[in-house]
């Protein structure tokens, strides 16, 4: 999945409209066809870094790339309902995640300070991803 493949919450960065979002999670999914847990931490993360430049202050970008080691990660969720103010489908955990990145207090910390949400479409032919960027 690319970047130009998201859509995020100022939709800067989409390409596909809502419309045609709809008509791909409406397609056949399958269950022995999806990412593993680590795979679709890694697609988020690697989507989260190319996309952070264009989509968080410039002082949250070097916050991040300067306590990452320390106390950064990113934690794999099922959706959460709040999703469904922003995207228009059902969001089945067996193919939907939701990854969260940012920083924790401490290095075995839970996350507390949130640097985006990812939604992702774990169904490897069906590429989606909505990001809610924080403010």
């Amino acid at each position: 999945m690319s970047p130009s493949d998201c859509f995020t919450s100022s939709a800067r960065c989409c390409k596909t409209s809502p419309t045609e979002v709809k008509q791909v999670v409406t397609m056949d999914m399958d269950l022995n066809n999806r990412l593993t847990e680590d795979e679709t931490l890694e697609q988020a993360y690697d989507i989260f870094l190319e996309l952070a430049a264009d989509n968080l202050d410039p002082a949250d970008v070097l916050l991040f790339n300067l306590q990452f080691e320390e106390r950064g990660g990113a934690e794999l969720f099922d959706p959460a309902e709040d999703w469904l103010e922003h995207v228009d489908f059902d969001l089945n955990p067996d193919f939907f995640a939701e990854v969260v990145i940012g920083l924790a207090d401490s290095e075995d910390g839970e996350i507390n300070d949130v640097f985006a949400r990812i939604l992702l479409c774990r169904e490897k032919d069906h590429k989606l991803c909505h990001i809610i960027w924080r403010e």
